[in-house]
């Protein structure tokens, strides 16, 4: 009876030794698992800033008594005494574990402050470690996000803005891109048939908080780079709004009103290419009244045309309005978009004139490269000044509906010349225009600004589409007094004071932001001018194509 419990305490010692040696393997697998020394990720030293974490001294190794073969086995003192050995290898495991996380969590944070400092581990390294599996990867700090900004959008131009919008950027561009040909054969020294870039322009306008609007653009047209445009508004309330600095001043429709870019024709009526006032310094208060039922400005400004600078002590004044009396009206909704106004401009002027030569088709300009680009008409003589009073006016009507824009313009006043000693000479002006458009594929306008395509062109398939077109067409008189040759200020054997043009083309709008004109330009002059040396026409014949792109 003992040989057999002694051989059955035997063999339960046995398989106790047995279980407690593969615990112990166990326990050696899960602690090697889960120590750091075996991470992928190195160690930060303590040089970097670095403590490595002490375990705690409380637990320390742990010991299980021998086993004497020879002695008797009291089996439940060596149940007992491997229950509190494995109670405490517990407590070592938990501690380890702890241990484990916390170092894991200072290994995050000193490689995410490492990345934050070295700029070729976030240019490289980064984006190996952001290719790799999200289980192998471990939780990646949120990128830091920038409340008061908003992501850049585009529209009618590219806008940055704050997400409050009290500060904005919005980019546009315009490019212009002319062929212009000739019917005149051998014309000199106007080509009879060159490419040009008419404009290519930057725009930066935006906001300096909601109130206070800024805008700066620059030009490359026919001549040199130029600054176009530079000034602040500020607009706390849209009925009454202050102006300062270099931008379109309020005189003519077709310059304070109309941009470049949306006209039915290529370019502005004759009277405003060579008398309008184009760009200048001025101050100015303008507003809008009764939920756009009308618009005035009234401007102080230096005077002399698309100038940087003052040639005296005088300023001009000049005032503007416009009225749509049916804008609000439900019953005569056919005249919602009607518009009639005016404006006038009256200054002292004393500086060289211009234009000094008068073009159909180009702005009042001293560049070189415009003699090649258009003919002249009327040329003033050398030593001609622009001295004395200038007094001009002009009454304009505006319809816009549906697919049809009619505009036209009356204008009427002087202008002072006189030569270097002779005396001060008023030359009296006239001229009128009136154009149409109209949109053979639908598309409505309540005033020229942006088209958008009922199908915009696009030749891939499932979005193909033509674009827009528009049939235009403009007929344009323009006089200058006589006193212009009777005084000597000009050549009346050479030049001409009267001219017509008519205008008639399509315009194709291939997309909002992009644009093919073609334009048949016919001007007749009152008597023949010069178009090569020795040679003189009655008329002449432009055929005008432009690729525009304006967003």
């Amino acid at each position: 009876m003992l040989r057999t419990d002694l051989t059955i305490s035997s063999f339960r010692c046995d398989e106790l030794r047995a279980s407690w040696l593969a615990l112990q393997v166990w326990m050696v697998i899960v602690l090697s698992l889960t120590s750091p020394v075996y991470s992928q990720t190195p160690l930060p030293s303590v040089a970097n800033g670095w403590e490595s974490p002490k375990l705690p001294s409380s637990v320390g190794p742990v010991f299980l008594p021998p086993v004497d073969p020879s002695s008797p086995v009291d089996v439940d003192q060596r149940l007992r005494q491997l229950e509190s050995a494995n109670a405490q290898l517990g407590q070592r495991f938990d501690q380890m574990a702890e241990q484990n996380r916390r170092l894991m969590g200072q290994i995050d944070s000193f490689s995410t402050s490492s990345m934050a400092d070295d700029d070729q581990y976030r240019g490289s390294s980064l984006r190996g470690f952001d290719d790799q599996p999200e289980d192998i990867r471990g939780d990646e700090p949120e990128p830091a996000v920038d409340e008061s900004s908003a992501p850049s959008t585009f529209g009618e131009g590219f806008k940055w803005e704050t997400k409050d919008g009290e500060y904005s950027l919005v980019f546009h561009n315009e490019t212009q891109l002319d062929l212009r040909a000739y019917g005149q054969p051998n014309s000199d020294p106007v080509n009879q048939f060159g490419f040009y870039f008419s404009r290519v322009r930057l725009y930066f306008n935006g906001h300096m908080t909601k109130p206070i609007e800024y805008s700066v653009a620059l030009s490359k047209g026919l001549g040199d780079l130029n600054l176009l445009d530079a000034y602040l508004n500020f607009n706390y309330d849209e009925r009454l709004q202050f102006r300062i600095g270099r931008y379109r001043v309020p005189f003519t429709y077709d310059w304070y009103a109309l941009s470049n870019q949306f006209l039915p024709t290529f370019e502005r009526s004759v009277f405003a290419l060579n008398y309008g006032y184009n760009r200048n310094f001025a101050c100015m208060v303008h507003g809008e009244l009764g939920e756009d039922l009308a618009e005035y400005a009234v401007a102080v400004a230096n005077g002399p045309r698309n100038q940087y600078f003052d040639f005296n002590s005088d300023k001009d004044v000049l005032a503007y309005i416009n009225y749509r009396p049916f804008q609000n009206s439900e019953a005569l909704r056919a005249l919602n978009y009607l518009n009639i106004g005016g404006s006038t401009a009256y200054g002292i002027q004393d500086q060289s004139p211009l234009p000094d030569g008068f073009r159909t088709s180009l702005n009042a300009t001293r560049n070189e490269g415009a003699l090649e680009a258009a003919p002249i008409f009327l040329d003033l003589n050398p030593g001609v000044l622009e001295r004395g009073p200038r007094q001009l006016n002009e009454l304009h009507i505006a319809y816009y509906y549906k697919q049809l824009s009619l505009m036209g313009a009356w204008d009427t006043g002087y202008n002072s010349y006189a030569r270097e000693t002779g005396p001060q000479v008023k030359v009296p002006t006239y001229a009128y225009h009136v154009q149409f458009g109209y949109f053979l594929t639908g598309e409505e306008v309540t005033r020229r600004t942006f088209v958008e395509p009922i199908a915009p062109f696009d030749l891939r398939k499932g979005k193909r589409g033509m674009g827009a077109f528009e049939i235009q067409s403009r007929y344009d008189e323009f006089i200058v007094g006589d006193e212009i040759f009777t005084d000597g200020l000009a050549d009346g054997n050479r030049w001409t004071n009267r001219v017509k043009t008519i205008d008639a083309g399509l315009n194709w709008y291939l997309t909002k932001y992009s644009m093919v004109r073609f334009d048949w330009q016919h001007a007749i002059f009152a008597q023949p001018v010069p178009y090569r040396p020795g040679k003189f026409q009655s008329v002449s014949n432009l055929f005008w194509t432009r690729f525009q792109m304006y967003f």
